[in-house]
C-alpha cells in the first residue's frame, strides 16, 4: 500500500467561501471525496472536492490526471481521501490556502499507466493537419532529452540506495545467525567478505556520482519546466516528484520543495507572461537570424493559418485574442506536446511574416510593450527609421562607383552619364530622394562632389535630361532591385547590353554599399528587405 498525497485549492470561490481559513483549520481528520467534474469545459481533468455536501473546491490541476487514473484504475467513480493538514503563503492568510488529503493505493505503477493511457481521447487531433515548419523553439528542442536523462540519474539512485539497504540488511541478519560459527569461518568466506566490501564501495561511488548529477540536472529541469505547458511535462513533473521524495539526500529535497512550489505556480500569470514572451518575441527573433536562405514557407502562410485556426480546442482565436492566456488554456487542455509543438511553430511562423497585426492584449493587465515587441517581429524594417544612417552609406558608395574601374575595361565603369539613371533609381526607391525628380539627384551630386579633390578619372556627373532619357520601361515601371528578376517578354524593345549594363551597376554598386556596411557593423539586408 502507498500514501498518496494530493492538494484541494479554490476553497476561496466556492462553498466555504468568506470563513475558508476557519475552515481549513478545523478540517483535519475529514473525509474528502474527490470527483471528477466531467462537465468542466475550462479544464478536461478537473476533479472537485467535498466535504459532505459542501462543494470546497479543486484538486490542484497538476494533480488531476493522477487522481482521475488512480479512480479508473480501482474501477470506482469517486476517490475518498482524509485531509491531513492544510498551508498558505502565510500563516493564517487566505492566499494561497490549500487543504492536504490523502489516499491509500494499492494499484501498481502499470496499472496507474494504463488508467492514464484511459484518460485521454487523442482521435480528436487524428483529423489535423499540419504543413508548416516545426521550428527549433529553443525553450521546448531540450526538453525530451534533459527530462529522460533526469529521470535515468533518479532511477538509478533509487536503484543504488536499495542495493545498499538490502545488502546492509542481509549483512546484519547474516552476522546475527552465523555468530555460533565464527570460529569455522574458511577462506573462501574472507575472500567473499572482501569482494562484498569493495562492491559497496563501489556501489557507494557510484551513488555520489548519481546524486552529483541529479543535483544539477534537477536545477536545469528547474529552468525548463517553466515554459512547457503540454501534457508530458505535467506528466513529467509528477512522476519526477513523486520519485525525489524516496531519495535520502539534503539537496534533492531542497530542490523537490522548489519544484512543488513552482508547480503551484505554474498558470500564474508572471510564469505565463515570461514564457510568452520567450515564445512569442525572443524564440522568433532568435529564429530569424539563424535563417540561412533555406525555404521560408511565405507561399504557403495562408494555407497554414487555416490549419491554425482548425486546430482543436479553438486555440488559435484564444492565441489572437491574448497570447498570454493562450498558455494556460494550452495546460488545461493538456495538449500533448507533438501537437503544441506544431501549433506554436505555426503561430511562431506567423509572427515572422507580421501576421499578428489583430492580436487583441497581452496577458490580464495589457501589457503594450510586449504586443508592440510581437507585433514588430515580423514587420519589414523601415528604412526611415535608418534614412539618416542609409544616405550617409550611399554618400559613400556613391564617390566610390564614380572613379569605379572594372577589370579588363579601359577607364571608369560610369562611362555614360545615362549610367548614372539605376543609382538615380535605387535612391527614389529607398525614398532617400524625390523618385519622379531628375533635378534632385543631379542637385544631390553637385553637392556631394562639390570641392572633392579625385585623384584619376572620374564618371561625369549627369544632367536631368540624361536621366530623363534612360527613365524608360521596363526600368521605369520597376524597382530596380528587381530589374535582373524581370522575365524575357518584359524587355520587348530593350537593347540587351543596355539592360544587362545597368543590372551590372546596380550589383557593382550594392556590393560596394554592402561594404561600407560592414563596416559600420550595420546588417544592410534587414533594413532593405522585403
Amino acid at each position: 500500500m502507498k500514501n498518496l498525497t494530493f492538494h484541494i485549492v479554490g476553497l476561496t470561490h466556492n462553498d466555504v467561501k468568506d470563513h475558508e481559513v476557519e475552515y481549513a483549520k478545523e478540517a483535519e481528520g475529514r473525509t474528502i471525496c474527490l470527483v471528477p467534474d466531467d462537465a468542466n469545459t475550462f479544464d478536461m481533468l478537473a476533479v472537485k472536492a467535498y466535504d459532505k455536501q459542501q462543494l470546497i473546491g479543486y484538486v490542484s490541476a497538476l494533480e488531476g490526471e493522477d487522481v482521475r487514473a488512480l479512480i479508473i484504475a480501482r474501477k470506482e467513480r469517486n476517490l475518498r481521501t482524509r485531509c491531513i493538514g492544510c498551508n498558505s503563503k502565510n500563516e493564517g492568510d487566505k492566499a494561497g490556502l490549500q487543504l492536504m488529503v490523502r489516499a491509500l493505493s494499492d494499484v501498481s505503477d502499470e496499472e496507474m499507466e494504463q488508467a492514464r493511457r484511459e484518460i485521454y481521447d487523442d482521435k480528436i487531433y487524428d483529423d489535423w493537419q499540419y504543413s508548416g515548419p516545426v521550428l527549433p523553439i529553443e525553450q521546448l528542442t531540450r526538453f525530451s532529452d534533459c527530462t529522460m536523462m533526469l529521470e535515468g540519474v533518479i532511477n538509478s539512485i533509487i536503484r543504488l540506495q536499495n542495493t545498499l539497504s538490502e545488502g546492509a540488511s542481509d549483512k546484519s541478519s547474516s552476522a546475527s545467525n552465523n555468530s555460533s560459527f565464527a570460529s569455522d569461518k574458511t577462506s573462501s568466506e574472507a575472500e567473499n567478505r572482501s569482494l562484498d566490501a569493495e562492491t559497496e564501495a563501489m556501489l557507494r561511488e557510484e551513488l555520489s556520482d548519481c546524486l552529483s548529477e541529479a543535483r544539477e540536472r534537477l536545477s536545469s529541469f528547474l529552468e525548463i519546466q517553466r515554459s512547457d505547458y503540454s501534457r508530458e511535462m505535467t506528466q513529467a513533473r509528477n512522476r519526477i516528484l513523486h520519485k525525489l521524495e524516496q531519495i535520502d539526500d539534503e539537496e534533492l529535497q531542497r530542490l523537490r520543495a522548489v519544484l512543488l512550489t513552482e508547480m503551484g505556480f505554474i498558470t500564474s500569470s508572471a510564469y505565463r507572461e515570461r514564457a510568452a514572451y520567450s515564445f512569442f518575441v525572443e524564440a522568433p527573433n532568435a529564429i530569424k537570424k539563424k535563417q540561412t536562405g533555406t525555404y521560408d514557407y511565405k507561399d504557403q502562410l495562408d494555407a497554414i493559418e487555416q490549419q491554425l485556426h482548425a486546430f482543436p480546442h479553438n486555440l488559435y482565436p484564444t492565441f489572437k485574442a491574448d497570447p498570454v492566456d493562450f498558455l494556460r488554456q494550452v495546460f488545461y487542455k493538456r495538449v500533448p506536446r507533438k501537437k503544441m509543438l506544431q501549433l506554436l511553430s505555426g503561430i511562431v511562423l506567423m509572427i515572422m511574416n507580421g501576421r499578428v497585426d489583430d492580436v487583441k492584449q497581452w496577458g490580464k493587465h495589457g501589457d503594450e510593450e510586449s504586443l508592440i515587441a510581437m507585433k514588430t517581429v515580423g514587420k519589414k524594417p523601415a528604412i526611415g527609421e535608418h534614412k539618416k544612417e542609409l544616405m550617409a552609406l550611399v554618400k559613400k558608395a556613391v564617390l566610390k562607383i564614380a572613379v569605379y574601374q572594372k577589370r579588363g575595361y579601359y577607364g571608369v565603369f560610369l562611362s555614360k552619364q545615362a549610367y548614372w539613371y539605376p543609382i538615380f533609381r535605387l535612391m527614389g526607391d529607398w525614398e532617400l530622394l524625390p523618385p519622379k525628380s531628375p533635378q534632385s539627384f543631379c542637385t544631390f551630386l553637385e553637392e556631394l562632389f562639390e570641392g572633392k579633390k579625385i585623384s584619376g578619372p572620374k564618371a561625369r556627373l549627369c544632367g536631368r535630361d540624361d536621366l530623363r532619357q534612360a527613365g524608360i520601361a521596363p526600368f521605369s515601371n520597376h524597382e530596380a532591385l528587381k530589374w535582373k528578376d524581370l522575365e524575357q517578354e518584359e524587355l520587348i524593345n530593350t537593347q540587351e547590353a543596355k539592360f544587362n549594363r545597368y543590372c551590372e551597376i546596380v550589383d557593382i554598386f550594392m556590393k560596394i554599399l554592402g561594404e561600407e556596411a560592414f563596416k559600420k557593423g550595420i546588417m544592410l539586408d534587414d533594413w532593405l528587405k522585403e
